[in-house]
């Protein structure tokens, strides 16, 4: 059995990267999201792996625990609502080569 080994510090992405695999972290926010949005909505969650580590009322706050506690690791900060909004994304060039029309 081969067991991906999940890196702590947070990884330096160049131009034709992909982006970052936060599943881990998205998960573990989607488990506390119940316990949290009563109490907390419009805050920011500070997320640690698959761990809530804490609620801070801004994201500066949030920024200093975070690195305070745990240095220049991977550490996400997601706003608590009651359900993510959809990405909306208000102007296209339909021209652009990559757009092409579905028949």
């Amino acid at each position: 059995m081969n067991i991906q080994e999940i890196k702590d510090e947070w990884p330096v992405l160049e131009e034709n990267d992909p982006p970052l695999d936060l599943t881990r972290e998205n998960a573990a926010f989607e488990r506390e999201r119940a316990r949290l949005v009563p109490r907390y909505v419009g805050q920011i969650a500070l997320i640690h792996g698959d761990e809530v580590i804490g609620v801070y009322p801004t994201l500066s706050a949030a920024e200093k625990e975070g690195y305070g506690r745990f240095g220049n690791a991977r550490l996400i900060f997601r706003l608590i609502t009651e359900k993510d909004e959809p990405e909306f994304v208000p102007y296209i060039d339909i021209n652009h080569p990559c757009i092409r029309r579905i028949d």
